[in-house]
């Protein structure tokens, strides 16, 4: 994983460390945030630093990174998240969230996805891949659709 080569950062303890990317990008590594929400198949949840550990699939939604008053939103199409507890003295937990796609959710354009969506729809529905492309597109299309802002 990423956090085998990532420095650690220097002075933190007690808190909850971030990576989060996908194949295409890293979009943190080992940053140290309050929480991050993600959706995962079995419903939403929250992980904090000395939350349990978890292994968890996550389906297309919103991941929310909080740290302090700031939040960032990012739409992932799909993925895993691991959380481990501390391995040293520091305190710091790690949650490293590996995604097929991340993107911002303000990169998100309702518009096209509403497109897209029409578009799988009005296809053909005649074998059983039709039948599957429009249902997992629909799926991805509709999840797009409500992160969209």
């Amino acid at each position: 994983t990423l956090n085998s080569f990532a420095a650690e950062p220097t002075g933190v303890t007690n808190r909850l460390l971030l990576t989060l990317g996908s194949p295409a990008e890293s979009i943190c590594v080992r940053k140290p945030i309050d929480s991050v929400t993600v959706p995962g198949y079995e419903g939403v949840f929250t992980l904090t630093n000395n939350h349990s550990l978890t292994v968890s699939m996550l389906k297309p939604g919103v991941i929310t990174v909080r740290e302090g008053s700031n939040t960032e939103e990012y739409f992932v199409s799909d993925g895993f998240v691991f959380f481990n507890q501390a391995k040293d003295d520091s305190g710091c937990c790690t949650a490293e969230i590996s995604a097929v796609e991340a993107v911002p959710t303000s990169a998100l354009d309702k518009d096209r996805a509403t497109q897209v969506l029409s578009e799988l729809l009005s296809g053909p529905k005649d074998t059983e891949w039709d039948k599957t492309k429009i249902q997992l597109g629909s799926a991805l299309c509709n999840a797009v659709i409500r992160a969209a802002q």
